[in-house]
This record gives C-alpha cells, structure tokens and sequence, in this order.
C-alpha cells in the first residue's frame, strides 16, 4: 500500500463520521495533515512576522495582524473540516467519541485567535504586552489537551467489535 492510498481513501471520506479506522489507514492521512497544516500556519502567520521583523512595513497600514488573524482562522477550520472525519473514524476504533478531540480543537482555535495580536505588540513596548502570558498559558493548556488525544490516535484499537461497528478490515 503506497502513501496515497489512504490519503485518497480520506479525500472520499470527509464526510463519513461513522465506522471505524485502523491506525495503518490513518497514519499517513494524519502525518501528511499535520505537515500541510504547519506549512500552512507558517504562511498564515507571515504577515505579523515580517511586520513585526521590519522586512515589510505598511503592506497592510500597520494591521498585520487581522490579516494574520484570518488566516490562522481560516487554517484551522480548514484543518478541522479535513480532519474531522478521519479523526472521529479513529477514535472510534478504540471506542471513543469525538469528544476526546473538541477540547483540543477550541483551544488551538483561541490560540490562533489571539497570538497574532500578541506577537504583533511585542516590538511595541519592548516587554512582554498585556495578556501575553495568559496566551502561554493558554498554549500549555492546549498542548496538555493535545496529548492525550495523540496518545489515543497512536493507540492501537479493539479488535472486538464496538459500539461504533465491526473492527477495521486487515485486523
């Protein structure tokens, strides 16, 4: 099985909540989102940092981080709507809801709401701005959220049918 067969498997099944998936088939959907979602939020936090860098200076009148902002929103959903599914799939085969991964999903969306704004003041002030440590706080919270549910992702599933369906085929 080459690289491309789960993740053309994934495309198909955006929108298929139910069922169940086996780590084998959802490892390299999993590796190649993380790597398009990392190069993606580098793209979408560009515009704050080469503000803030001084490289580029009035391409948005000094409002970088709104653009920043949207685009890391923009990001995420996307992330979240390719993802959705195939995470929801794997959860299931260890018998798990979705619920494990919408903790993980709010947070990593205020995170990205608000860290271009604070990246944006920190050449302003020369310190550290109001809020910034509660954005780092709020970034270890996300990352402690996040843990577990790549513990669960990794995990290997039941081989026992469950309440989510039969296990995968290849079990």
């Amino acid at each position: 099985m080459s690289i491309f067969q789960p993740v053309s498997y994934h495309l198909k099944n955006l929108t298929r909540f139910e069922g169940r998936d086996s780590l084998a088939v959802f490892l390299p959907w999993g590796m190649v989102g993380v790597q398009v979602w990392g190069f993606a939020m580098i793209l979408a936090i560009a515009p704050v940092i080469l503000e803030v860098a001084g490289i580029v200076t009035g391409l948005f009148g000094g409002q970088a981080w709104i653009v920043s902002t949207v685009l890391v929103l923009l990001v995420i959903l996307g992330q979240i709507a390719l993802m959705g599914a195939s995470i929801t799939r794997r959860l299931h085969d260890s018998g798990r809801s979705l619920a494990w991964a919408v903790p993980p999903a709010v947070l990593l969306t205020l995170v990205g709401s608000l860290m271009p704004h604070q990246f944006a003041q920190l050449p302003a002030s020369g310190a550290a701005p109001d809020g910034f440590y509660a954005l780092m706080g709020l970034i270890l919270i996300y990352l402690l959220s996040v843990l577990p549910l790549i513990g669960l992702l990794g995990a290997n599933g039941s081989g026992e049918p469950n309440r989510y369906g039969p296990p995968p085929a290849g079990k």
